[in-house]
């Protein structure tokens, strides 16, 4: 009787312990890799009304250094970083980075993109775990604004987020 106990405590910490791994290895942050693909999408009433708009006004760290703190982003919001009506004015060749700091509740669908002329580009969406950090060139001058998707089930709050222009 008491190996058949001993036995059955073996095989439940032996459960337990790949629990515990495949929670660690599905929760793992997949958020520094690159988009594989940038995708346009045509900005119209329809699809601006599937979102709920959030202006965000970013504060200037230093030239060409944004940032904002402490946002709960939930399913459905759109951050518009510095407002509907005012984009950053970026220039060619410039290199955009988005570093965000996040708690998410558990693994949260997060996208990045931008407007530019009325034309949402996405530049990165999928799950992330605590860091979301992507980039992209200008190829055209233009006011940009930077937008920041929540496709999570619940929410997640950035703690830091960064805009460096380059």
């Amino acid at each position: 009787m008491k190996k058949r106990i001993y036995l059955f405590s073996i095989i439940v910490v032996a459960l337990l312990g790949i629990f515990a791994l495949t929670i660690m290895l599905v929760n793992k942050d997949t958020s520094e890799k690159e988009a594989e693909e940038i995708t346009e999408v045509e900005i119209d009433d329809e699809f601006l009304n599937s979102w709920n708009k959030i202006n965000i006004t970013l504060k200037e760290k230093s030239q060409n250094n944004y940032h904002f703190k402490n946002m709960d982003l939930h399913n459905g919001d759109i951050f518009l970083l510095n407002g509907e009506s005012q984009g950053l004015k970026l220039k060619e060749g410039d290199n955009v980075l988005v570093d965000l700091t996040i708690i998410p509740d558990g693994l949260s669908h997060t996208g990045v993109g931008y407007i530019l002329d009325g034309k949402y580009t996405e530049i990165f969406f999928a799950p992330v775990s605590d860091k979301l950090t992507t980039s992209f060139d200008v190829k055209v001058d233009g006011d940009y604004i930077i937008c920041i998707i929540g496709g999570n089930a619940n929410f997640i709050t950035i703690t830091d987020g960064v805009i460096s222009i380059e």
